[in-house]
């Protein structure tokens, strides 16, 4: 799941933000790092009955797999 689909869903990032009991701050390391940690997308999961549903994959384990190929 993206930034871009949680905002769509929910409206706007601040209205994502407070759905999610987060601040905006969050979004912003979120979409810096590329990715929403696997935890909060399960967090999103819940809040969005399943509109929008978790990566197969750890993101943030996925990157890492990515960065070795690229070596």
């Amino acid at each position: 799941m993206t930034i871009e689909q949680v905002a769509l869903y929910f409206g706007t990032i601040y209205r994502a933000c407070k759905a999610l009991n987060i601040v905006p701050q969050n979004m912003t390391k979120w979409k810096n790092q590329g990715y929403i940690p696997l935890l909060q997308q399960y967090r999103i999961a819940e809040l969005t009955e399943g509109e929008l549903m978790p990566d197969e994959i750890d993101p943030k384990t996925l990157r890492k797999l990515q960065g070795r190929k690229q070596a």
